[in-house]
């Protein structure tokens, strides 16, 4: 099919191709300070998520000396639903297993003004995992006394493919692969990434990109919200995807190669179906685009 309108989106200047049902494609057609504001601050996105989420980076001249340790546990998994990871400045990655246990890697780093007070700290640095009804929460607990000195847990985790999931970090990268349960992940800083979905998920990020991807023989009927202020969210869907959709991206493009049935009018946003709408998608970015695929 060919194009079939132009719409000038008013509050942004763009203006809008339309084309459906082959593909839908939002083309950020500004004006030249528009597209380059634009560009500056996806780079400047992408250079700050990568510095601060590529492992554990830490900055300043105050904190000259570094120790890292590694520990290992294990958890049980009878009666448990759901996990809840959290930590403050590193990576939650989680990989599904057909395991009987709980597995945490916890990767932590300390600095500090001298080398023997960064190992007391590390050594003094606790990961728990805790109980409490169905839920196993994974945190790091800082010892007494860690004062301003800088700390970084990197926490890699196996467990079966059934459990919910629940992860925060206030910067670092999320990462989930297998899972077939709810997952929300939320960081300040840092990309989502979340492979081989079935269930709902609940994407959240102030600054960096979200993917979701879904394993072909998911239901249709996917629950989708994933939201970010500055980067890009792209969602892959199942075989067939049944949902009613919104996708927002106030300086940015929306695309598609998914046929869809497009109602009210176009400006940043559009509202739309995708097969019989069973299920819910909402994408939201400020700056980046939206790609569904």
């Amino acid at each position: 099919m060919g194009i079939i309108g132009r719409v000038p989106c008013r509050s942004t200047g763009y203006e809008v191709k339309w084309e459906v049902p082959d593909g839908t494609v939002w083309d950020a057609l500004g004006d030249r300070e528009m597209r380059m504001g634009l560009f500056v601050r996806l780079a400047t996105t992408a250079t700050l998520v990568s510095a601060l989420t590529a492992g554990c980076q830490f900055g300043g001249d105050a904190f000259k000396a570094e120790f890292t340790r590694s520990e290992e546990l294990t958890g049980p998994v009878a009666g448990i639903t759901m996990l809840d990871i959290r930590t403050d400045v590193g990576k939650i990655h989680l990989d599904a297993a057909d395991v009987a246990e709980i597995r945490v890697q916890a990767e932590i780093k300390v600095k500090a003004a001298t080398e023997e007070r960064a190992e007391e700290l590390a050594e003094g640095v606790r990961i728990v995992l805790e109980p409490s009804g169905e839920t196993m929460a994974i945190k790091a607990v800082k010892p007494t006394g860690f004062g301003r000195n800088q700390l970084c847990v990197d926490l890699t985790i196996t467990a079966p493919a059934g459990l919910a999931l629940k992860c925060t970090t206030n910067v670092g990268e999320i990462r989930t692969t297998g899972f077939t349960g709810h997952i929300e992940a939320i960081t300040n800083v840092g990309t989502i990434i979340c492979m081989g979905l079935h269930g709902s998920v609940d994407l959240r990020a102030e600054v960096g990109d979200i993917r979701a991807e879904y394993a072909p023989d998911a239901p249709a009927a996917i629950h989708v919200d994933a939201s970010t202020n500055v980067g890009s969210i792209e969602l892959a869907g199942p075989k067939d995807i049944s949902a009613k959709l919104t996708a927002e991206a106030n300086v940015g493009s929306i695309d598609t190669d998914r046929p869809l049935t497009v109602t009210g009018h176009l400006k940043e946003s559009i509202m739309a179906s995708l097969g019989s709408a069973e299920g819910r998608i909402s994408l939201r970015t400020n700056v980046g685009s939206v790609r569904i695929r």
